[in-house]
């Protein structure tokens, strides 16, 4: 899949006042097969953070095929210290994606992770 160079920088623009707006460490956009689109920070280790989407990935999809789930819309970690990965599954124009967001402890996510979503939908089609 191509990644222009002019829609990843709009998508880091996107994932920047996301964590900037909601005091979160880090997001990773990437596709459900674990490559990469763009992540905030920009020196943020993405490739490590979409290949940890595409494992989480992989689960979400066995809780759906052996428990007959519904299809995942988001899946959530949270560590002792309360810090929380959220990722968030979407599509784009036929392309499945993940917004990952590392939000610290007692910070919200959904709105502005259901804001930056809209956002990349429309970066993505145009």
């Amino acid at each position: 899949m191509e990644r222009p160079v002019k829609k990843q920088h709009a998508f880091e623009k996107i994932l920047q006042e996301m964590n900037r707006a909601g005091g979160f460490r880090a997001a990773v956009l990437s596709t459900t097969e674990g490559l990469p689109l763009a992540s905030s920070p920009a020196d943020y280790e993405d490739e490590m953070a979409a290949a940890i989407v595409a494992l989480l990935n992989k689960a979400a999809r066995q809780a759906h095929r052996q428990l007959n789930l519904a299809q995942v819309d988001e899946l959530s970690l949270v560590s002792d210290d309360r810090t929380r990965l959220a990722c968030r599954y979407f599509s784009a124009g036929g392309q499945e994606m993940v917004l990952a967001v590392l939000a610290p402890p007692d910070h919200s996510y959904r709105r502005l992770t259901n804001q930056a979503i809209r956002e990349i939908k429309q970066c993505w089609m145009s």
